[in-house]
């Protein structure tokens, strides 16, 4: 496959596609590429798709509004290493089979957990979301990180998802859920039995 053997709209609606599925994890609508490539109509869009198709850049899910799916895509597979609780600390997975596409959006040191539990809903991170970590950024007040209480399910450790917040002689991590109280840890526990994983960076979705 080649852009040459594409004509202007094809190879721009072409690069529309790439580049939208790689920043929001889905695929675009054919209103949102005619709008992106100055197509007024979802039928021509229809028809430069329907070229892209039989050529072998792109294959269509039917009757789905983001079904277009590209047939070579470089992807990073980021492995989703386990599950964080947006709530109450969760037993931290290691491993698991899964991997997410975040091409050219991570460092090789990032990892992904899959979110479990509302309590950072007014942050926009709900439910079986995925949450990009940087185990070696700093971390600010008022940053989401992930913290573990290594010492929880006997030596396990357990991992929660809030904000942190360093306040005198205590650590808060807060939840972004109105209808949940925050974690209170004293200085001396945090020191000696919690540590950061690190900061969230981004937040996905699949569509």
């Amino acid at each position: 496959m080649g852009s040459s053997k594409l004509s202007d709209p094809q190879a721009r609606i072409y690069a529309f596609i790439e580049e939208y599925t790689r920043r929001e994890g889905c695929p675009p609508t054919n209103r949102e590429i005619g709008q992106e490539v100055g197509i007024s109509s979802t039928g021509h869009v229809d028809y430069h798709l329907s070229v892209l198709e039989k050529k072998g850049y792109i294959t269509r899910e039917p009757k789905k509004s983001r079904g277009i799916r590209l047939a070579r895509q470089v992807q990073t597979g980021l492995p989703i290493t386990g599950v964080i609780a947006a709530g109450q600390p969760l037993i931290f997975a290691e491993t698991t089979n899964e991997t997410l596409d975040l091409t050219s959006h991570a460092h090789k040191h990032e990892y992904v957990l899959l979110v479990k539990g509302q309590s950072m809903i007014e942050d926009q991170i709900a439910d079986g979301d995925y949450v990009l970590v940087d185990p070696n950024s700093y971390v600010n007040d008022g940053d989401i990180v992930v913290a573990t209480h290594k010492a929880a399910n006997d030596g396990a450790g357990a991992a929660t998802l809030k904000r942190l917040y360093r306040e005198r002689g205590r650590i808060r991590l807060q939840p972004a859920n109105a209808a949940m109280e925050p974690i209170y840890i004293s200085a001396a526990e945090w020191d000696a039995e919690w540590v950061i994983q690190g900061r969230v960076t981004a937040v996905y979705r699949r569509c």
